[in-house]
């Protein structure tokens, strides 16, 4: 079976042969690579040119910039594999990536096969997660993916990962799933082609393995500033909003959407005001569980808003608060700590402030070497979709 794998290209050239060699290196090796240079004004059209001399499996498809959803439409034209998977030209995939997502096709009977990514930050990475639970979905069970695919009201984040690069996707219901994308949508492309192709999907897979690396950049679109986050936002919000003509009553996505679209507000309030809104996050136990003296482990978003939180609780003292990479910074006048004071310091229980479950589980386990299991808790932070936090 042929998979046809697409990268838009755009003055890449400095991670370029990285990603490309990441899929030609693919242990499964009927594929096609199609690159798609969208006016590079660097080195990035020349290096796509050498590997084509390189590889008859790479075709070059060279155009004036139009942006990326044209860049994407021309390789879905050109594509020829039964399914069709995404590459950032910044990011790498994993060797085993076609091999695992195809494996889980069921020998081409899944429509999408939505598999993890994880991103690269320097040293620093974080693995994204599904909310919808892992395995095969189809006929009335797509009815439980439609009610949270975009917004999970209880989860306060997307059931499905928006990024199209984390799908391998049946060619033909991706041609019928980006044909009518609006060209001039510039703030979520990935969205607007994923949860229309999802609609036209019959049979789907749900797999948290990470096999794409996404790459995180300071100088890329979504982390540069932007004035004109808010008329980008009208313009993809527009466009959803027909695609989700005469679902809304059964999946809700049209409330979906409107709750998906904090995360463009979120963006046009830093960007245009300089205002920071933070999802809160709300302590999950009750008081009565956290009586007396607690370190609170976890310095990050989640643990800054448990602090406000227990720190004005008069039956609980914050005896010390400790996380590894922040070590002697001061917040709310408190100087985190490094985790080695707990040795010797006097306490009844840890919270651990963090979100993700295996971050905790990683934290448990460091901590049950000198601690006790039974005084270290954590649950996942509680979120209530409608709360946020202001800070300027």
């Amino acid at each position: 079976m042929l998979i046809s794998v697409i990268v838009p290209v755009f003055n890449t050239a400095q991670y370029l042969p990285v990603c490309i060699e990441s899929i030609l290196n693919q242990t499964y090796r009927n594929i096609e690579v199609i690159l798609v240079d969208d006016g590079s004004e660097d080195e990035s059209l020349k290096i796509c040119r050498n590997y084509e001399g390189r590889d008859s499996r790479i075709a070059v498809i060279e155009v004036r910039h139009q942006g990326l959803v044209t860049a994407r439409k021309l390789g879905v034209e050109k594509a020829k594999g039964e399914y069709c998977i995404f590459v950032d030209s910044d990011d790498w995939i994993s060797t085993d990536l076609i091999k695992e997502a195809l494996f889980l096709t069921e020998g081409g009977t899944i429509d999408i096969v939505n598999y993890s990514l994880q991103n690269v930050d320097g040293n620093k990475t974080t693995d994204w997660s599904y909310t919808v639970p892992e395995g095969i979905y189809e006929e009335e069970q797509m009815k439980f993916v439609y009610s949270r695919m975009m917004f999970d009201f209880e989860e306060g984040r997307p059931g499905i990962i928006q990024s199209l690069c984390s799908k391998m996707i049946k060619r033909n219901i991706l041609r019928e799933g980006i044909a009518a994308v609006n060209e001039k949508i510039t703030l979520g492309e990935d969205a607007a082609i994923v949860y229309k192709a999802m609609l036209l999907s019959e049979r789907i897979a749900v797999t948290n393995k990470c096999l794409y690396f996404y790459r995180v950049r300071q100088n890329s679109m979504y982390h540069s500033k932007d004035k004109d986050v808010f008329d980008k936002m009208c313009c993809f919000q527009e466009y959803m909003k027909g695609i989700f003509e005469g679902y809304d009553k059964e999946y809700k996505l049209k409330e979906q959407l409107k709750y998906y679209l904090m995360s463009f507000v979120r963006k046009g309030l830093e960007d245009i005001y300089g205002i920071k809104l933070l999802s809160l996050y709300r302590v999950p136990f009750k008081t009565e569980e956290l009586r007396g003296k607690i370190v609170l482990y976890g310095a990050g978003n989640v643990g800054r808003a448990y602090y406000r939180q227990l720190n004005q609780e008069k039956e609980i003292e914050i005896v010390a608060w400790v996380d590894k990479g922040l070590k002697g910074e001061k917040l709310y006048n408190c100087t985190i700590e490094a985790p080695k004071i707990l040795k010797n310091a006097e306490y009844d229980n840890i919270v651990i402030a963090v979100k993700e479950s295996a971050v905790a589980e990683k934290i448990k386990e460091e901590l049950s070497v000198i601690i006790s299991e039974e005084k270290i808790l954590w649950r996942h932070p509680k979120i209530n979709w409608w709360e946020r936090e202001i800070t300027i």
